[in-house]
């Protein structure tokens, strides 16, 4: 199986992007917004921002929205301007969502998305979560 993010996607052995100017703003981790919005670059991602990417990914596919509530923070995400939406994402000014469908998955989402860069789990670690979830529902007695 091969698992695609919705941006730029690349292996740890190549070059990294030189010239991020950001990606979809609902997938951007806080600090590559809040560098893109600085317009420092070359802005470079890295494991901590794949692996917040890939929260973005799996949280999106569980529930069929972004993880993060426009909304609660007075943003109108159909109508704000990219550049202010990043903005508010590297501010971290908008809230995730508080309630959504399967918690067990979006419990073990949050921890990636409300980290600092240096202290989200791993795509390891995250990968680990992931199949103990997996794991336990394979066991779980149907009711």
């Amino acid at each position: 199986m091969r698992l695609l993010d919705f941006a730029w996607s690349r292996r740890l052995d190549e070059t990294p992007w030189t010239a991020f100017r950001g990606t979809m703003v609902h997938l951007t981790a806080p600090e590559l917004a809040a560098a893109v919005t600085a317009d420092r670059q070359p802005v470079l991602t890295t494991p901590a921002s794949d692996v917040h990417a890939l929260a973005v990914l799996l949280w999106t596919c569980a529930t069929g929205d972004w993880p993060l509530d426009y909304r609660a923070a007075g943003i109108d995400r159909t109508t704000a301007a990219p550049a202010d939406l990043f903005r508010a994402n590297g501010e971290r000014a908008v809230p995730l969502t508080p309630t959504a469908p399967r918690p067990e998955l979006l419990g073990a989402l949050r921890p990636v998305l409300l980290a600092a860069p240096a202290d989200r789990p791993t795509a390891a670690d995250l990968a680990a979560h992931l199949t103990a979830l997996h794991d336990a529902a394979a066991t779980a007695p149907v009711s």
